[in-house]
């Protein structure tokens, strides 16, 4: 019943949005002429004229330490940034971070520096206070959760390789989400609520408060929060066949998050600190459209998807900090587990499509649905760059895809750290231990096959799959361990055992020049085991793999501190990512124009190598008499043995990871702060990254990847470069001032991403991975404009975000080549018509946002 009623609000303002959007944006640009006015004729100071800024103390070496002493590379948001912001999740977030960007196409994968790798253990690692949550690529759709930014502390996005504090996995960095801790002595309070409209889409709405305080002064106190958030769709599902809208704003989706923190103080010296976290995220259907069915100069997005995607994605964190000061040491302890259920999936029924019309050409036949008894048949094609294409009878045919991923990680980390301001020591050691099972099961689902495929090419599939498992509305033979009706399942458990002792010291050889040596040692086991069935698959399988290792990631720095404004720094630091196995592939796999072709002709190999970065890093942070602050930095990244998925088309369309060549990241990161006076404050954050593979595949195995290619991430799993942009540029620019007695801000920032000039593999002619049909995304600008005043402890905010509409293609999947089609085979390297499904940005969004703060 919620979802009819907002839908029908949407409806009533669909008309008049646009307009609305326009006034509110226009009233906003407005708004700084008439403030300085009122301000001018009131006498009254711009608010920020004589302001300092902001220092914010930040962890990222484990101890508390203000951002501007520390010889990182950080960017840090409080939570009152982030609600400047208009910043709800880390996809936000890197907007205004350099260096960093995520994969929208839902795997919400972040790369930091250009290391961002398709297949493997993830590159960045992920952090909940003290717990990593990231999670490693068994298969299609490793999708990392997306927590949410509300009763935040702040977010911590550390840049390079942090592998001796936050070990395997943090090659390219770590984002660290701090959460607001419990207090003995301090009552606090904040809520934040917002409404908002998106063109041609349905309303948004949240609310969420948290409060906490002391139960027993000064021994006992605690922080609870409760937030949910409505996001209203903006794509439209249409029927493939007629093009008939069939559900309106069909990527809506809720999230519902709640946490509750204890902290006890059983004596001055000690704390306790148990926690439980919580977040339920459910999108009603992914959040792509097809742009042979959408109007996208007009604001119309429609996905022609047979099937409805829904994504819930749930989790809890239990966890338990023990803090005790031991005078010039202090002992912490943290213990925690962390639990995650996810259903997701892809499109199931363009690959079943794409993958159905190619066996016309092996299996040589024509059915009862083509006017002529061989190929090319008539119906073809079933699907192409134009929609889809279905026989009459069969324009109900979908073969649904389901993928789940489940997590379930237990840690255990004890740190011994000094505790002497005074002393030229500071040093932490500390022992870590975790245990890690994931599982992925990747189904297709066909009820109608049998007749489909008599239709098709006159033959009963279960002869062509013979013999492998399928039962379905009473045919076939059912089986107690194959799911009824699916086609095609892969369902693989993996086991991560960590153990592993660190240590970080640090040592002041002069007052301003300092030294610090890390290192971390770890053992490494992974396991996995793997059962596999269906038509799909032709056979019923079994398989297992595992891989051990030890790992040494040093880290050398030295920061010289010419004065109490200016930090100089050089810093060598190594990451490191497991090694890992696969799941075999099935035997239709090898062969001409299979794993051959791709130059595996004795099989995938069942596992692959860890990998390492090497970085080498030059950084200053420098703050002129309080009113322009810089952190800058260069660096050099070497990435060996770098672990990536290699697609099998042709005859297969799956994949396997293996490790394939060298790399090199380098470039810059920049972040300003400007106060301009009289009520003008600026800021920017700029990166560069160049991320490029040194060396060509080596022999015996063909070209995958050639010198000067470019890296591409977990978005190229579906057909598109999964590159990063080389510039990532975000500025913004705030007046505040006083009126009518009142502190009032109007804030505009701007986001910019480059094109990129470099090829990746699939883009290569010199590759054997090379799609004709992979372009390179175009450039992108994204822009926001927020206004509000502040009455008391209350916060009234209006905003306009994407304020130029943008309709800039971001992402894109790509369905499969017909690499049996006649001719294709006469010209490979000749583009053909395939589907696409594209990603873009919301709709120009305009709103309201109402915060509390005491």
């Amino acid at each position: 019943m919620r979802y009819e009623n907002i839908t029908g609000l949407s409806r009533s303002i669909h008309v008049n949005a646009p307009l609305g959007a326009a006034l509110l944006c226009a009233a906003l640009g407005a708004a700084v002429i008439p403030a300085s006015r009122a301000a001018d004729a009131t006498g009254t100071e711009a608010t920020s004229n004589n302001a300092e800024m902001a220092e914010i103390t930040v962890t990222a070496t484990r101890r508390e330490e203000s951002i501007s002493k520390v010889p990182i590379s950080i960017s840090a948001f409080s939570q009152e940034t982030m609600d400047q912001k208009g910043v709800k999740d880390i996809s936000e977030l890197v907007r205004f971070t350099p260096g960093v960007s995520i994969d929208t196409s839902g795997t919400n994968a972040i790369s930091i520096r250009g290391i961002s790798s398709s297949g493997g253990s993830g590159t960045t690692g992920i952090y909940i206070d003290d717990t990593p949550i990231q999670m490693r690529a068994l298969g299609f759709n490793p999708d990392d959760t997306l927590p949410k930014t509300f009763d935040l502390d702040r977010v911590e996005v550390l840049r390079g390789p942090q592998g001796t504090l936050f070990g395997a996995g943090s090659e390219g960095g770590t984002v660290r989400y701090i959460m607001v801790q419990p207090s003995v002595t301090t009552d606090s309070t904040y809520a934040r609520s917002e409404l908002s409209f998106t063109e041609h889409g349905q309303p948004s709405e949240e609310f969420g408060i948290a409060h906490g305080g002391p139960i027993i002064d000064g021994v006992l106190g605690y922080r609870a929060s409760v937030w949910y958030r409505y996001d209203g769709g903006w794509i439209n599902r249409v029927d493939d066949t007629t093009g008939e809208t069939t559900e309106k704003g069909a990527n809506h989706a809720n999230t519902f998050t709640a946490r509750m923190a204890l902290l006890y103080e059983p004596v001055s010296s000690v704390k306790i600190t148990p926690s439980v976290t919580f977040q339920n995220s459910r999108k009603h259907d992914e959040s792509t459209f097809w742009p042979a069915y959408s109007d996208v100069s007009a604001g119309i997005f429609n996905n022609a998807t047979p099937e409805r995607i829904p994504v819930p994605d749930a989790y809890y964190l239990p966890s338990l900090k023990i803090e005790a000061d031991l005078g010039n040491t202090k002992l912490i302890s943290n213990s925690s587990y962390y639990h995650r259920n996810e259903l997701t999936g892809y499109q199931g029924t363009t690959y079943d499509l794409a993958y159905y019309q190619s066996q016309s050409w092996l299996i040589g036949s024509c059915g009862s649905a083509s006017t002529t008894p061989v190929p090319p048949c008539s119906w073809y094609p079933l699907i192409n760059a134009s929609g889809i294409h279905l026989p009459a009878g069969f324009t109900n045919e979908e073969t649904p895809n389901q993928i789940t991923n489940r997590q379930e990680s237990w840690t255990q980390e004890v740190r011994l750290q000094s505790n002497d301001p005074a002393s030229r020591w500071n040093w932490t050691v500390g022992v870590f231990w975790s245990l890690s099972k994931e599982t992925s099961i990747e189904q297709l689902r066909d009820t109608q096959i049998i007749p489909f495929w008599n239709a098709l090419f006159g033959i009963d599939p279960q002869d062509y799959f013979s013999p492998a498992t399928y039962y379905c509305n009473g045919v076939g033979t059912p089986s107690a361990t194959f799911p009824s009706c699916d086609i095609y399942y892969n369902a693989n458990t993996s086991f991560d055992r960590q153990i592993a002792g660190f240590s970080e010291v640090a040592y002041n050889l002069t007052d301003q020049l300092k030294l610090t040596l890390g290192g971390r040692v770890e053992k490494m086991s992974f396991s996995i085991s793997h059962y596999g069935d269906g038509f799909e698959n032709f056979i019923s399988e079994t398989g297992s793999s595992a891989e051990h290792q030890t790992a040494f990631t040093p880290k050398v720095s030295l920061s010289f501190q010419a004065d109490p404004q200016n930090l100089y720094y050089a810093t060598y630091a190594k990451g490191f990512r497991p090694g890992g196995g696969n799941a075999p592939l099935p035997f239709y796999c090898t062969g001409q124009g299979g794993l051959d072709q791709e130059g595996y002709p004795n099989g995938a190999p069942l596992t692959y190598n860890s990998d390492t970065t090497q970085s080498y890093e030059i950084g200053a942070k420098n703050n002129f008499d309080n009113r322009f602050r810089i952190a800058s930095s260069i660096y050099y990244i070497k990435w060996n043995n770098i672990q990536q998925n290699v697609y099998v088309p042709y005859n297969c369309g799956l994949q396997f990871t293996d490790n394939l060549g060298t790399a090199v990241a380098k470039g810059f990161d920049l972040q300003a702060d400007w106060v301009l006076g009289g009520g003008f404050t600026a800021d920017a954050a700029i990166g560069y990254t160049s991320a490029r593979y040194t060396a060509s595949t080596a022999p015996p195995k063909p070209l995958l990847v050639s010198a000067g290619d470019a890296i591409s991430g977990e978005a190229a799993t579906d057909g598109g470069p999964g590159t990063n942009p080389p510039w990532n540029i975000a500025i913004g620019a705030q007046y505040d001032f006083k009126l009518v007695e009142h502190e009032a801000f109007v804030r505009m920032d701007w986001e910019y991403t480059s094109r990129n000039p470099w090829l990746a593999a699939v883009q290569d002619p010199a590759s054997v991975q090379y799609d004709a049909n992979v372009y390179t995304l175009s450039p992108t600008h994204f822009a926001s404009l927020r206004g509000g005043m502040t009455f008391g402890d209350w916060q009234v905010a209006l905003f306009c975000d994407n304020l130029f509409d943008s309709h800039t293609t971001i992402n894109y999947e790509l369905s499969q080549t017909d690499a049996s089609n006649p001719a294709y085979l006469a010209n490979p390297l000749a583009p053909t018509s395939l589907q696409q499904n594209a990603y873009t940005w919301q709709p120009r969004t305009i709103g309201v946002t109402v915060t509390f703060r005491n």
